[in-house]
């Protein structure tokens, strides 16, 4: 971890940089709930991308941090944000390659529009749909 990320409070506050060199690294995750730290909607597309790239070595983890981000957003119950997130979805959408990326944005989708569907489980840490 010392030689991606400063100090362990650093990586809470990853750089894009740092979140890509660790993508494709062999380190362990840096800190327990680190989905939580990588998540923005301006990393999305670079988790999108990650998932999407079977050479990286964490697809797992990152194609987590996508759930919980949904997740998150959905049960704010914030209609500016989620309707930020369905822009975001149909970005990304255009340029998703993976089926199981697919699978997340298809989800999501669906979650928004039935957001009493909701199930921790599934859209939160250790996300059932990831692991």
């Amino acid at each position: 971890m010392s030689i991606i990320f400063r100090d362990a409070e650093h990586a809470w506050n990853p750089t894009p940089e740092e979140i890509r060199v660790w993508a494709y690294s062999n380190e362990k995750i840096p800190e327990q709930d680190w989905e939580l730290a990588v998540n923005s909607f301006e990393n999305i597309p670079m988790i999108c991308s990650f998932i999407d790239d079977e050479n990286c070595n964490h697809i797992s983890f990152f194609l987590c941090s996508l759930y919980v981000f949904t997740g998150d957003i959905v049960k704010s119950e914030e209609i500016e944000e989620i309707d930020r997130l369905s822009l975001l979805l149909d970005k990304v959408e255009m340029s998703a390659e993976t089926e199981k990326l697919n699978e997340w944005i298809n989800r999501s989708k669906y979650l928004i529009e039935h957001p009493n569907t909701y199930d921790y489980a599934y859209w939160g840490l250790g996300s059932k749909y990831a692991y």
